[in-house]
């Protein structure tokens, strides 16, 4: 349907009501557009375009706007960087808001609670083609995401186990930037992060 043409992978509501704008229904149009699969429904006010648009929807845009404010990050934005050798299928956020998990016929988004005073350290707008970009967690910032929810972890030794399990690249974490990870200390004000400062400035 040429109206459609000029939308991107993703819209919302209003991107879409503004391509229907001719149509007397829009309403109407959109249920029968979801019907015959033209647009597929990710959550209530989200869709993508079907595949004979051949406009290839990207999940971690769809992240972004399906629970926001948020960013993508731990193994997800890990794996994006190329520091774990593992092809994460989970799409990973922090948000400010309650934490949630949204199951959607184009994947699940998990959502885990960034407190306010650490929510907008290290994250990046990055390019990642087709003219996207979307909002994720710089390597160290990943990292501290995923190490802040470790509350077992009281050693050094429980540490270094820890990063061994995940396989980190070490050899990508030489790059750290340690002024940004103690930022992001500060901001978190958790244990584990400590030790996770610790361990990568002794490394």
């Amino acid at each position: 349907m040429k109206d459609l043409i000029q939308l991107p992978a993703e819209f919302d509501y209003n991107l879409l009501l503004h391509a229907l704008r001719d149509f007397k229904k829009p309403r109407d149009k959109i249920r029968g557009l979801i019907k015959s699969k033209d647009i597929l429904r990710v959550k209530k006010g989200l869709y993508v375009l079907g595949r004979e648009y051949n406009k290839p929807f990207n999940k971690f845009v769809l992240a972004n706007q399906i629970y926001g404010p948020s960013y993508i990050t731990g193994q997800t934005a890990l794996a994006f960087w190329n520091m774990i050798p593992e092809r994460v299928e989970l799409i990973i956020s922090m948000t400010m808001k309650r934490k949630k998990v949204f199951e959607t016929p184009m994947g699940m988004f998990s959502y885990l609670y960034c407190p306010k005073t650490v929510f907008n350290i290290g994250i990046k707008l990055e390019d990642i083609g087709d003219q996207k970009r979307v909002l994720i967690a710089s390597p160290e910032k990943a990292l501290c995401d995923i190490v802040a929810t470790q509350t077992h972890i009281s050693a050094e030794r429980e540490m270094k186990e820890f990063l061994e399990l995940m396989r980190l690249d070490y050899s990508a974490g030489k790059n750290f930037d340690l002024s940004l990870l103690e930022e992001i200390k500060t901001g978190y004000r958790r244990q584990s992060i400590n030790l996770l400062f610790n361990y990568l400035g002794s490394a």
